[in-house]
């Protein structure tokens, strides 16, 4: 009986300690004007893209805050990066969307 309290209490704090939709599941992203993005997380973007970006989007609940941004590149294809909204980069390099 005692082991199956204390397993059952482990349990219950490992699941407490996980936050919700950290485990497997799609981020939610929102369109948000350009203008809103911090300036750190726009010129490391600018960087890491060789291009400025046209298209921002917000990560919902992300803390701290995190913005997608998006650009084109020069064979016209969307390329993009996360970033965080004081520059540091969550993606390690672009994608290609």
């Amino acid at each position: 009986m005692k082991k199956t309290l204390i397993a059952a209490a482990v349990g219950a704090l490992a699941s407490a300690s996980i936050p919700a939709g950290a485990v497997n599941e799609p981020s939610v992203e929102r369109t948000v004007a350009l203008s809103s993005v911090p300036r750190a997380a726009l010129d490391a973007a600018q960087h890491s893209l060789g291009t400025r970006p046209t298209l921002a989007k917000i990560v919902v609940g992300s803390k701290p805050k995190q913005y997608d941004l998006l650009a084109k590149d020069d064979s016209d294809a969307r390329i993009g990066v996360h970033v965080r909204a004081d520059g540091v980069i969550k993606t390690g390099k672009e994608y290609r969307d």
